[in-house]
């Protein structure tokens, strides 16, 4: 009975991680800082907005978003922002799908943080890769979809995003959007360990379902992973 017992609390904590961490472990999500911090300079900087310049319009909206040399307005941000990522801009596209996810400077929207997280990802910005990623995974913004969380997740992990290796490990540990792993799981906790993410949690669950001879495997593949990257 106790064993049953035992295989029960660990599928139990093993759902709940799963149902948590595509966000719980990801750090919080930095963009760049403003260079503009002298008032003088942001008129310039309106100036060169004004007529178009989406870099502008960009530094413009961190000049804003950070208060640097202007009031802090997240409004005003979320305003620069909208008009540099319609110009394309991968930056604004993914500030912009930060700021409709968590309702900073306009009401809160999954539909449209999804959607400027896909245009921000299809340019190659991990961060939004796995954030679109949490959005598959979740059914946050779009239809849930494991496959396509899984695909998301992969593209930002090959990056070296450390949150997004964690997640690729939670889609294999519990077969969601893959063929269940319990090695590829374990292998890509310790690419986002070596990279800097707690992990120890989703690895010690893991651990408790594999063998030692599929952990040494594991520690094997990422190993090889990591020397690969260098």
């Amino acid at each position: 009975m106790r064993k049953y017992l035992c295989v029960i609390v660990v599928l139990f904590l093993s759902i709940c991680i799963s149902a948590i961490a595509s966000d719980a472990n990801e750090p919080p999500v930095s963009l760049p800082t403003a260079d503009n911090n002298n008032p003088s300079d942001i008129a310039k900087l309106k100036k060169a907005a004004d007529a178009g310049d989406a870099n502008s319009q960009v530094q413009l909206g961190l000049c804003y978003a950070q208060g640097k040399g202007i009031g802090k307005d997240y409004k005003e941000a979320v305003k620069w922002f909208h008009k540099a990522a319609e110009q394309g801009n991968a930056i604004a596209q993914f500030a912009l799908g930060f700021y409709y996810n968590e309702g900073i400077g306009v009401e809160k929207d999954y539909k449209e943080a999804a959607k400027w997280y896909r245009k921000a990802a299809e340019q190659g910005i991990a961060k939004a890769q796995n954030r679109l990623g949490n959005c598959y995974y979740s059914g946050q913004g779009v239809v849930q979809n494991y496959k396509e969380a899984v695909t998301w997740y992969r593209k930002a992990a090959e990056q070296g995003n450390a949150a997004a290796q964690h997640n690729l490990g939670i889609c294999y540990a519990s077969g969601q959007g893959v063929i269940e792993d319990y090695v590829e799981a374990y292998k890509w906790y310790l690419i986002a360990g070596a990279n800097g993410l707690d992990v120890s949690k989703s690895k010690n669950i893991v651990a408790q379902k594999m063998t030692q001879e599929q952990i040494t495997e594991a520690q094997k593949k990422a190993k090889e992973y990591v020397a690969q990257q260098k």
